[in-house]
């Protein structure tokens, strides 16, 4: 059974918004990252954020073929809480002591059309 498009656009967000990531020095350890029947986080990543603190960032990537913020739009309560059980897993399963590391949710909306794409980053807001 092949990818729809959709799922193949999506492929292709994730794959820039890592370039994309990488290219502003942040240090990917992990993709994709899932618990079944909770949710996925698309990208974990270190990165040096405010006053030199290591941050753990785990990052949501939305990709949309127009610009309408429907990317933006996309990330509710509802998927914030997924997010927030997937990371505390992926912490606990990777020794992460939450109470002491520097954690920041944060997405990448990437708006693909016939002239390129345009990306936004956001921090959420916790």
């Amino acid at each position: 059974m092949g990818e729809t498009s959709k799922q193949t656009l999506g492929k292709w967000g994730e794959e820039e918004a890592s370039h994309f990531l990488i290219n502003k020095n942040y240090e990917i350890v992990a993709r994709n990252y899932s618990l079944p029947k909770k949710g996925e986080i698309d990208i974990v990543a270190w990165h040096i954020k405010n006053k030199n603190q290591k941050t753990l960032c785990f990052v949501e990537v939305k990709t949309r073929s127009h610009d309408d913020a429907s990317a933006e739009r996309s990330v509710g309560k509802k998927k914030m809480s997924a997010l927030f059980v997937v990371a505390k897993d992926f912490c606990f399963k990777n020794n992460i002591d939450i109470d002491k590391t520097y954690i920041q949710f944060e997405q990448i909306s990437i708006y693909k059309n016939k002239v390129g794409e345009d990306i936004k980053h956001y921090e959420i807001p916790m």
